[in-house]
């Protein structure tokens, strides 16, 4: 007798979509074709806002780094600016001290090299914590390496921070796409990541850590691990965001403000989803930009961190999940 849920003869492509992205109905698979499409096509339509967009990509990195720790472990950091800001000072370092002319393939990996040693240094103390010991040493961590910029200030610039660091391209359409692609990539990695079993237990450890411990799983070496692919993402994203700026200050890239832009993009789109953070990332980059123009730099943050409060009072899952609940009740849910 034939098995319904037999899926031997199934194709690779149609078993790879269902394990590592659920059983999305045709609306939903044609809503996210849309979103990729619209991605793929911002330089076409975007005008002035091309180069937020460009800007927001990297945001998303920082913000799906996050979420592959805090959002999926409950894990809540307040520090991951110092392993994105610590891997842009590597690169603005390396070139004004070293060799203003070094490659970006020796400074990517050098940063990103740099972010795993913060990270270290962040989670074998920490990991073993919990709750709000966990976040407040992770928000001493940046507040640390922010004291140390200014300390060595001889060779980081201090408060003015490194300028003269070679831009990613001059071309608009160009940092578009130099910024979007990497976006694509780590965000498919973080998604299978995020849906194979590690994922599935990072998410159990959020839930119920003691039960996953009894039942024999090293939730450490878990946390270390996801701990570490938060570093390398935002190792990537703080190398870009120094060539994407062409220069490195404190105030743009490693203060606890960047930090909590970090949570509030990852709270706004969807904390645990990585695909949320995507979506947060470009909403809130462009609503920081356009609340400058409306309210000022007097009440820029004030409106900002409103319309944050908003979201959690009411919309406490995020964006995504919203969005991705309702597309998938059309039709009755998953087609058959």
């Amino acid at each position: 007798m034939s098995n319904e849920y037999d899926r031997s003869g199934e194709p690779v492509v149609q078993r790879f979509t269902r394990e590592f992205l659920g059983e999305p109905n045709r609306y939903q698979i044609a809503s996210a074709g849309v979103a990729l499409l619209a991605l793929l096509t911002v330089p076409f339509w975007a005008g002035q806002y091309l180069y937020v967009f460009a800007l927001a990509s990297i945001w998303a990195i920082f913000a799906m780094g996050w979420d592959i720790i805090s959002g999926h472990t409950n894990y809540i950091s307040f520090g991951h600016s110092a392993l994105s800001g610590g891997a842009a000072y590597t690169t603005g370092v390396l070139v004004h001290n070293v060799n203003p002319d070094m490659a970006m393939y020796i400074t990517f990996p050098l940063s990103i090299l740099a972010a795993i040693v913060i990270g270290l240094l962040f989670a074998v103390p920490t990991l073993r914590l919990e709750g709000p010991y966990f976040s407040l040493i992770t928000l001493l961590g940046v507040l640390v390496l922010t004291q140390l910029v200014y300390i060595y200030g001889e060779y980081t610039g201090g408060e003015l921070g490194i300028t003269a660091v070679s831009t990613l391209t001059y071309n608009l359409t160009n940092l578009y796409y130099y910024t979007l692609i990497p976006m694509l990539l780590i965000g498919a990695v973080l998604v299978v990541v995020s849906q194979s079993n590690i994922g599935r237990i990072l998410r159990a450890i959020g839930e119920n850590e003691a039960a996953i411990e009894s039942s024999g799983i090293d939730t450490t070496r878990f946390k270390l691990w996801a701990f570490l692919m938060s570093a390398i993402t935002m190792g990537i994203g703080g190398a870009m965001l120094a060539h994407f700026y062409g220069n490195i200050t404190p105030s743009t890239v490693l203060v606890v403000d960047r930090s909590l832009e970090m949570v509030a993009i990852a709270v706004i789109g969807g904390m645990g989803t990585i695909a949320g953070p995507i979506g947060g990332a470009f909403v809130f980059i462009i609503l920081r930009d356009e609340v400058l123009t409306v309210f000022g730099s007097t009440g820029r943050w004030l409106a900002l961190w409103l319309i944050v409060l908003f979201f959690l009072v009411f919309l406490r899952d995020g964006i995504f999940p919203f969005i991705w609940s309702r597309i998938g009740s059309i039709g009755g849910g998953r087609d058959e």
